[in-house]
């Protein structure tokens, strides 16, 4: 039963089979052709600007004038397929296509066209391929170039000038076409007629440096265009700008034989390859040739007028007027000033950094840094020695900047002046304005010209960066001196770092020199005739152990009312039990210049005691200007002594910044913002000793006064018999161990005594503490005037602190 029903279900299948194959049969007869064959797209414009059939047809207005710019968008589909690419021209009145501004390149010959798109002519807009190499211009061979693209937009720019550039209206026809997956195009492009037309533009001519107007420039000049234009919604944007040069009497008639053609600013001629700038040299094409006789330097009454003008992208082309011509007289001898800015150069290494960052007092913006095991050390400028030297102590990590510059980069803006300042200012406090321009070296005049490279040399050879090879780079001079030249825009730029690559270690005995040279170059290829150069030494470092001697520091300021060559013997006397080396320096006279750090560390390494003394308390000394260095020195194990008045607080609370320079206070013993009491008033003369808080190790120390044939340091202390000026300190606001009390002068004394509020008040605080670093150095603090105390009494007070560290 089960085998007849199969049977039956498979005889009724054929036969319905039979049935669909005799419909379909049927159904295709008298037909022909391929049921499988490509059917080509459509394209349509959807933008609403120009016009087509289709406007003909509704009755609307084809006599409307548009802009020049329009953007023209389209759309495509295809039954079949995918939409690969697009092709568009730009045709004029005569149906002929032309190229237009951001399509320049058209396929005029039919060699990059499809036979199927001949049929509608040439003349499409050639692309660069997907992945090509654009610097290959569009019109070589070698380019991977075609008519197609994935654009579904074009900003076209349709012509609107007559062949002189004047504006007219002008009839254009823009086309467009798709192509799909199988290679078919659509039959019939998408079209649109426009009208269209341009206002006329304006040129404006300048230097990049400014106008001149009729000034002296070097020979030099980079010429600046800008374009003005009034037609609406549409960025001035221009197609090329033009100039002729000339030679004008004084009465401003053109000499004959002088003016040149037209030079455009798009020409391979032009250096700065730049639409709005052109370089004129005495080398280029055109030249610039002097007004003034090259070896007299008289004027030849004449001077150079340049007239410029600019074609827009409608090819309309500007009328010169005033604002489009430039009068100047062409001098020799112009020649840039190079700086290396001192403030500016710093150096980073084990040993020469500091902790507090931004040092808002010099106004340094960024300061080179590294974090070391958690701590952030910034670069410090370079000190100078005694012997006026910039240093710095080397380590293997050393890395060292050097910035430079030249005169006119840096100015102050005063309303619409500026003022440069002379060399000297501008050298050492670069931080105003940067206005970029160039002065002469001799005169100070602005000859609206550029930096364009710098010349760098190290140590005798020309720099070596391997980047730019001296090779390619190296410039020579006529006396076989030889530079590394790199352009400005290097990525050095201003800048050097050098590192112990090429800063070895220095020698033992004695340090390494090493000297930085560089000078600027400017647009006339002329460099400065003097080239500046950075000298500078590296010393190694000192361990404690090994350092020997006494160094004295007098920071007190010559005065009528006390007495420095008595201080200077005070202390000489005082360490006249002392068999090793004593060296004495001013501090005033290391450097004229006091906003360069005139105390280096790489000479207070070298000795075992450094004592600091400002004994004069009419004046504040210079500790808030050195105290880099003496903070280096305590973070290396360095012993110091300070000799101070009622004014070292003031000192010290300029030095800790609030708290943010608190390395070299806390190292001294007191708080990050320390406090320090002091007794500053002529009419309370109550010190008169200073007690020692241990009477087995450090003797009293009487105050100098009333000695027959040995006046004070000041008259006024004879004629009191006490010192008023001096500072002491509270308990908690000081760490380390008490040596000196105030030891008042008593109530019942005959002269100035204090009352017995004062003396509570005064008698008993400490006036002198000794502590020990954290380097296991050791730091002496006296708030009193040593100098001022009698030297039969400091000599063994010196004596027993030379014998705590030799």
């Amino acid at each position: 039963m089960g085998g007849m029903m199969q049977l039956k279900s498979a005889k009724l299948l054929f036969i319905i089979v039979m049935i669909i194959s005799s419909v379909l049969l049927i159904s295709g007869c008298g037909k022909s052709g391929n049921r499988f064959a490509n059917q080509p797209p459509t394209i349509q414009i959807t933008s609403f600007e120009g016009w087509d059939t289709t406007y003909v047809s509704a009755g609307y207005d084809t006599t409307e004038v548009y802009s020049f710019q329009q953007r023209i968008y389209w759309h495509a589909t295809d039954p079949d397929g995918v939409i690969t690419g697009y092709a568009f021209r730009i045709l004029d009145e005569n149906n002929n296509p032309v190229p237009t501004p951001g399509y320049e390149y058209i396929d005029l010959t039919g060699e990059l066209t499809p036979d199927n798109l001949l049929a509608l002519g040439t003349g499409w807009v050639i692309h660069y391929m997907t992945g090509a190499d654009q610097n290959i211009p569009l019109d070589d061979p070698h380019a991977r170039r075609s008519i197609w693209t994935s654009q579904k937009y074009a900003v076209i720019n349709f012509p609107s000038a007559d062949s002189i550039g004047n504006p007219i209206v002008k009839f254009s026809r823009f086309e467009v076409v798709a192509i799909d997956n199988r290679g078919a195009i659509t039959p019939h492009p998408a079209w649109r007629n426009f009208r269209t037309q341009s206002d006329r533009p304006k040129c404006m001519i300048s230097s990049t440096k400014g106008n001149p107007n009729g000034k002296d420039v070097g020979s030099g000049l980079k010429l600046a265009f800008t374009m003005s234009d009034t037609d609406p919604f549409i960025t001035a944007v221009p197609y090329k700008y033009e100039f002729k040069i000339m030679k004008i009497t004084n009465q401003g008639a053109v000499i004959p034989g002088t003016e040149s053609d037209w030079f455009s600013t798009t020409s391979e001629d032009n250096r700065t390859n730049r639409i709005n700038e052109y370089l004129l040299t005495k080398y280029t094409n055109p030249p610039l040739s002097y007004d003034y006789d090259e070896v007299t330097l008289a004027f030849k009454n004449q001077r150079t007028k340049i007239i410029s003008r600019v074609t827009d992208l409608a090819g309309v082309i500007s009328i010169p007027d005033d604002a489009s011509m430039m009068i100047f007289s062409v001098r020799p001898g112009f020649r840039p000033h190079t700086f290396i800015y001192p403030t500016k150069t710093y150096a980073l290494t084990n040993h020469h950094f500091e902790d507090y960052g931004d040092d808002s007092t010099e106004e340094i913006k960024v300061i080179p840094r590294v974090v070391t095991e958690g701590v952030t050390r910034y670069a410090l400028p370079l000190f100078k020695d005694f012997e006026g030297k910039y240093t710095a102590v080397y380590s293997t990590n050393i890395k060292l900047w050097i910035r430079w510059g030249w005169w006119g980069e840096y100015g102050e803006t005063r309303g619409e002046t500026v003022t440069y300042g002379d060399t000297i200012k501008i050298k050492t406090t670069p931080y105003n304005k940067k206005v970029d321009v160039v002065l002469d070296s001799r005169t100070g005049q602005n000859y609206f010209s550029e930096i364009t490279a710098f010349d760098l040399r190290l140590d005798g050879e020309p720099y070596n960066y391997p980047p730019y090879p001296f090779s390619k780079y190296g410039f020579t001079d006529q006396n076989g001196k030889k530079w590394l030249r790199l352009p400005v825009n290097s990525p050095l730029a201003q800048t050097v770092v050098l590192t112990s690559g090429q800063l070895p270690l220095p020698p033992a005995t004695e340090p390494g020199e090493h000297k930085f040279e560089v000078r600027v170059v400017d647009l006339q290829d002329e460099y400065d005739p003097t080239p500046v150069d950075f000298t500078f030494y590296l010393h190694r470092y000192i361990e404690p152990a090994n350092r020997q001697g006494v160094l004295i520091i007098d920071d007190d300021p010559v005065s009528a009312q006390v007495n420095d060559a008595l201080i200077t013997q005070k202390y000489q006397s005082m360490l006249e039990g002392y068999n090793g080396n004593v060296n004495v320096i001013t501090r005033t006279e290391t450097n004229e210049d006091i906003r360069q750090r005139a105390i280096a560390f790489s000479d207070l390494q070298k000795y075992k005691l450094v004592i600091y003394h400002t004994d004069n308390y009419q004046k504040t000394g210079n500790l808030q200007l050195d105290f880099d260095a003496y903070s280096l020195f305590l973070m290396r194990g360095g012993n110091l002594l300070i000799s101070h008045t009622n004014l070292l607080g003031a000192q010290l609370t300029e030095i800790a910044n609030g708290g943010l320079r608190k390395t070299f206070v806390t190292n001294l013993g007191f708080n990050k913002i320390p406090k320090v009491s002091y007794l500053n008033d002529s009419n309370s003369p109550f010190f008169q000793k200073a007690v020692s808080n241990y009477t087995t190790d450090y003797n009293d120390l009487n105050l100098h006064y009333d000695v027959t044939g040995s006046p004070a340091i000041h008259p006024i202390i004879d004629l009191r018999d006490g010192l008023g000026y001096l500072s002491y300190f509270e308990n908690g606001n000081f760490s380390g161990d008490i040596l000196y009390k105030f030891g008042c002068k008593p109530t019942t004394y005959p002269t100035y005594p204090p009352t017995s509020e004062q003396f509570d008040k005064y008698n008993g605080k400490t006036v002198a503490f000794r502590r020990t670093t954290s380097s296991n150095g050791k730091v002496y603090v006296f708030g009193f005037p040593l100098s001022f105390m009698k030297v039969e009494d400091t000599r063994p007070m010196m004596n027993r602190i030379i014998s705590e560290l030799m």
